[in-house]
Order: structure tokens, then sequence, then C-alpha cells
């Protein structure tokens, strides 16, 4: 891992860029359970839990190619509970999960990490840009929520198309993703020396929108991330992105810290509090 962060230190000091490939980072609030849900559950779901799913969008021809914690800049994901792990079928992450057990209780729940896939054999999209047709179908007593806090209910819009995607590569993570583990309830994600990656860089579904999902976490508690990406350049070259403190040619762009207002706030100086 040594290794792998010194050129990544390399790429930060010596990428030229292009322009400004990542717009931002879209939180979408996949689901939120209730208590059939909790009780049909295999795991720790407890009623009110929020599903959040996690994309990059990028303009077109831009690749998502990791997200990465290094000395400087912190990579985090947190709840003040714990993760939600499905324990029959749940993954650290969603190229493993089966698609024919998608249906089963609420593995759809289930939190992982990703470069597209949201299972074996499908791609996660937004519930937005979605339709009725090929949706997963659950039993009538789990998964059924309309609470409208989550837009679109998932027996309308699963965010979910048939697909394969490339496989998440990790770097220096194997020991702290076991927090996604399926018999694990941890609480944090953390690394200044790792990465999750793909390895030759993913483009969304549909490339013109280029959106691409990079996570999927399941918590009743308070949730926030800080993420740093790295994307692909139409030309050959790369870009990094940074929660805080950019150097050199890295962007510091707001949407990378869940919620922003964290951000926000900070950023505010005491003159600036002073004039409102």
């Amino acid at each position: 891992m040594k290794k792998l962060v010194s050129s990544i230190c390399i790429i930060l000091l010596s990428a030229i860029v292009m322009g400004q490939g990542l717009e931002k980072i879209i939180v979408e609030k996949y689901y939120v359970s209730d208590e059939k849900d909790a009780a049909a559950s295999n795991g720790n779901l407890p009623a009110g839990s929020v599903t959040y799913r996690i994309f990059t969008d990028m303009l077109p021809g831009y690749r998502f190619q990791a997200a990465y914690g290094i000395p400087g800049h912190e990579l985090r994901i947190a709840t003040t509970t714990s993760f939600f792990n499905d324990e029959n079928y749940g993954g650290t992450v969603a190229n493993v999960i089966p698609d024919h057990k998608l249906s089963d209780n609420a593995l759809m729940l289930d939190s992982w990490l990703s470069v597209g896939a949201a299972s074996e054999g499908t791609l996660g999209i937004l519930k937005i840009k979605d339709d009725e047709t090929e949706t997963v179908i659950h039993a009538k007593v789990f998964l059924q929520n309309s609470n409208p806090a989550a837009g679109i209910p998932l027996n309308k819009h699963d965010g979910l198309i048939h697909g394969t995607a490339a496989k998440v590569t990790g770097f220096g993570i194997d020991s702290i993703i076991d927090v996604f583990k399926n018999k694990t309830n941890g609480s944090l994600f953390s690394t200044t020396n790792g990465s999750w990656a793909s390895m030759y860089g993913s483009i969304g579904p549909d490339s013109i929108d280029n959106k691409v999902l990079i996570a999927q976490i399941t918590t009743n508690g308070v949730f926030t991330f800080e993420l740093n990406i790295q994307i692909g350049t139409p030309y050959g070259g790369v870009e990094n992105y940074v929660a805080r403190n950019p150097v050199g040619n890295e962007i510091q762009l707001s949407s990378l810290i869940y919620p922003e207002k964290i951000l926000t706030e900070k950023n505010v100086s005491k003159s600036d509090k002073n004039k409102k």
C-alpha cells in the first residue's frame, strides 16, 4: 500500500487539471425502513433506518477511478449507530450480491461499496431515472414503505437496470472494509492510506448523464462522510477532488462532505458571522 500511496501522491503533484469533470456528489435517499421491514430483515435493521446511495456526477467522457484516503485527506464514512448488513447474502461490495436473492427480505438495503454495480448483474441508477419495468418484486409485507422522505417507492422504481459493472479493487482496506461484512455491526469506515477503485475507470450506464454509484449505506443513525475522489479525463489525465485543504492541483468540492452544512459552517469566519 505504501507504493500505491506514493504513486497517488505523485499523481496529485503532477496532474494537469483540464477542467472540472466531477460536477458534484449526489446523495439519494433510497428507502426508509418501517416495522415490517425490521421484522423481516436478516440482521439489525431498526425501523426508521434510511438507505442512502452515493453517486459521482461527472461530465461526459470522464471516468470514476477511485475514492481514496491519504495523509492529510481522510476518507471517512460514519454513523452514530451502526451500518445495516444483511446477514445472509450481504457483501462488502455490490458485485457479490446475488441477483436471484434481491427479493429476499431486506437484502436490497445492504451496505456496501461499489464502482457502478448494485448486485452481480445490475447497475445502480437514480430512482428518478428508472421506470416501472422489471422492478424487483417483494412480498407485500416488506420494502413497501412509501415514506415521502425517500421519494419514489421501491415497488415503483427500484433504481436497478441489467448490466455488469467493473469489480471493486481495494487497496489497503482489507481490514476496515469488514465494517460492511454481513455478520458485522460497525459504525466507521476510515482510512488515510487506502482506496476502493475501478481499475479501468467506470462511466455511468448513461454515458452522457454519467452518474456512477459508488456506495450504498443503511443506518438509523446520523450519517456523515468525507470523500476524496480521483477521476480520469477524456484526455488521458486525472483530476483529484478533496473534501478539505486542497494543495497543488487538487480541487475542493463542497459536496464531498455530507451533510454539506458541516463544511459551510466551519468555513464561516468570525467576521462573516458578525455581518449577519
